[in-house]
């Protein structure tokens, strides 16, 4: 930017603060806001994010259009952001869990999908870009997934999805994986600089230069050539029956499978739940106490997914469902094997986050006591505490993933939550555990009568049960890369350590899985 260009752009700035929004239309206010928001950002002027933090929250006041919300949601939290750009990274965030908030809440909008193709682009890339902070590449990838799906050519999301594959290579303990995930990244970097990509931001200069570095990376450490002539994404799915082939799919389609290579795409490469703990250091007594407890957790999920399948595959009535007297009351409600499938699947899925925390306070020797072992808690030892130290000075984003991935849940009212679905998540897991969960075959139109009851349609429960499944694969997969690179952090101190290598045990052969 020359001289003359940030002169002119100050000016305008300082205009847009004189001339406010108070007697503008919503639909001037809303792009007023958004302009200002992009010139302090560049400008680096606080003066100007702090006016339009307070052009957003007056916003917020007046009665907005679905479509009108989207826009406040996505440019206040692109003005947050702005508080946080050119900061040292560090775990604790202050403004992130806000920006993911919003950023979703517009995503969840019904009006979304009305949106302009390039708009929702914009909304979906700056989603992936907020998980990457938080070390949540599982679900980032999934956010330029999405974006690259409205847009094949989008510059950013293809830079952004490079980059992402790229760093997580680099925490595989499968080299073959790792040289995968590499080639991956490079066909994504290489579209990202092709003629036909689509670059609309200020600052996508700088993000070209960043893929050129990126791929000529990537071709000093991969063997792109070697790779690509034995395409190990093309390889056919040769399993057995085709209700297993149509369960394998379904699953590859929904990034299902305990593989990080699912991440990747529906690749047959993928269609396997191999991940496993990386190499890690135990008492003599003791070897296999952490690899027992993370197969237990796998084995839930898999069950879990498999009957979450079931319940939303089920055509007709299980046979144990005739013969059993139910009233049809209204909102109908939706009882049969199928549902209480759903409701198993979600309660397991649930309880694979406190079993994993648990996980979490042994291998890291917090010494939580057993009964205060919770997931949204275990990161701090007091409420207003600072992270633990045991995990903050780690510089792990496994575990730092978890940590963020956390706040995605709701425990008590003060909860600093970042996903807008938050709390439902917490009152179905509530009422289904103690209480009295009511699933409706439509939409309820009111609370039961009664009010005993939390009441979900049929289909939202689904879509709740199919989420929660798929960050409970995320966070096992957070916790494996979490649990590497705590073992290479502490490798240097046990140098003068006399440390015995233990072999592995066999696998079980299926069919002793009994």
């Amino acid at each position: 930017m020359t001289d003359q260009e940030r002169l002119k752009k100050n000016a305008l700035c300082d205009w847009l603060v004189k001339e406010g929004i108070g007697d503008k239309s919503i639909e001037d206010a809303i792009t007023n806001a958004e302009i200002l928001a992009i010139l302090a950002v560049e400008l680096r002027r606080k003066d100007c994010l702090a006016c339009v933090l307070e052009w957003y929250a007056a916003l917020g006041q007046r009665s907005l259009s679905d479509e009108q919300a989207i826009f406040v949601d996505f440019g206040l939290a692109s003005a947050i952001a702005g508080e946080r750009y050119n900061t040292r990274w560090q775990w604790e965030q202050p403004t992130l869990a806000r920006e993911l908030y919003l950023l979703r809440r517009a995503i969840s909008n019904p009006r979304f999908g009305g949106l302009p193709p390039h708009n929702r682009c914009m909304i979906l890339n700056n989603l992936g870009n907020r998980l990457r902070v938080a070390g949540r590449y599982v679900e980032a990838l999934g956010c330029w997934d999405r974006t690259l799906e409205l847009e094949a050519n989008f510059g950013m999301a293809l830079f952004n999805r490079a980059r992402t594959l790229a760093a997580y290579a680099g925490c595989l303990a499968d080299a073959g994986k790792s040289a995968i995930f590499l080639f991956v990244a490079h066909q994504a970097v290489t579209s990202a600089l092709a003629p036909t990509a689509v670059y609309t931001h200020i600052h996508d200069a700088l993000s070209i230069e960043e893929a050129r570095k990126l791929k000529v990376w990537i071709e000093s450490v991969a063997d792109i050539p070697g790779i690509a002539s034995n395409d190990p994404l093309a390889w056919p799915d040769d399993s057995g029956s085709e209700e297993e082939r149509g369960y394998r799919r379904w699953c590859l389609t929904r990034r299902l499978f305990l593989d990080p290579a699912n991440d990747l795409g529906q690749y047959t490469i993928a269609a396997a739940d191999s991940l496993w703990l990386p190499s890690h250091v135990v008492p003599v007594d003791s070897p296999h106490t952490f690899d027992g407890f993370f197969d237990q957790m796998k084995q839930e999920y898999v069950s879990a997914r498999w009957m979450l399948y079931e319940g939303l595959n089920a055509k007709t009535p299980h046979f144990s469902d005739r013969g059993v007297p139910l009233y049809a009351t209204e909102a109908r409600p939706a009882l049969s094997l199928a549902v209480e499938k759903l409701k198993a699947a979600y309660r397991i899925s649930y309880s694979l986050f406190d079993k994993i925390s648990f996980f979490l306070n042994s291998y890291m020797c917090l010494g939580i006591p057993e009964k205060q072992v919770k997931f949204r808690e275990i990161w701090r030892p007091g409420e207003k505490s600072p992270i633990r130290k045991e995990f903050d000075q780690t510089g792990n984003w496994g575990f730092c993933a978890l940590y963020w991935l956390a706040k995605d849940f709701f425990e008590k009212e003060n909860d600093e939550v970042a996903e807008p679905g938050a709390r439902s998540l917490s009152d179905i897991r509530n009422h289904l555990e103690h209480k009295y969960l009511r699933v409706t075959v439509g939409v309820p139109q009111a609370r039961a009568p009664d009010e005993l009851a939390f009441v979900v349609s049929r289909k939202e429960f689904e879509a709740k049960a199919l989420h929660l499944l798929a960050l409970a694969r995320a966070a096992l997969i957070y916790l494996a890369i979490g649990i590497g690179f705590e073992e290479r952090r502490r490798a240097p101190g046990r140098i003068e350590e006399q440390l015995q290598e233990l072999s592995l045990p066999p696998f079980l052969a299926d069919a002793e899985k009994v």
